[in-house]
């Protein structure tokens, strides 16, 4: 077995990770992160949770702020009942799926320090112009985590 053949099989055998946090969005494109995830070597013998940090159900008019009809907990079931399709279609084998509300780096960097995550697997859409915002919780995860962070390129 050649050095290379060792290392790699070493790899398979034991994560460099034991607490996984893999961040996503409630676009489609999140199972590209999902599936990148999943190839991470070893990651089946590491703790691996996703979560979706989602935006509460209100819109912002100018001055005004309107309340959408629908109730927070409605919201959170449906963003959860995709989320879990999206994870299921993937092939990630996680041990929690979660949507929770709030300001997306913000909270996926809290979460990340409370379970002392190893790493961190989020998106990054790389746009210009107003398309750029997509990426900034992308950025300011890359910045701010006190661990290792896989940004994943999606394709478009």
């Amino acid at each position: 077995m050649t050095a290379e053949a060792h290392q790699g099989a070493r790899l398979t055998r034991m994560s460099l990770y034991q607490k996984v946090l893999v961040a996503v969005d409630s676009s489609e494109e999140a199972i590209q992160v999902l599936q990148a995830a999943r190839d991470v070597p070893g990651i089946e013998n590491a703790n691996v949770e996703v979560i979706h940090i989602a935006d509460r159900p209100q819109a912002a008019y100018g001055q005004w702020i309107v309340y959408l009809p629908i109730s927070e907990s409605d919201l959170q079931q449906k963003l959860l009942e995709r989320l879990q399709q999206r994870v299921e279609a993937s092939g990630l084998n996680a041990d929690s799926v979660r949507v929770e509300f709030g300001r997306s780096s913000d909270r996926i960097l809290e979460e990340a320090g409370n379970q002392h995550t190893d790493l961190i697997v989020v998106g990054s859409h790389g746009r210009h112009g107003i398309k750029l915002v997509l990426g900034s919780t992308a950025n300011a995860i890359l910045h701010r985590a006190k661990c290792d962070v896989l940004a994943v390129r999606i394709a478009e």
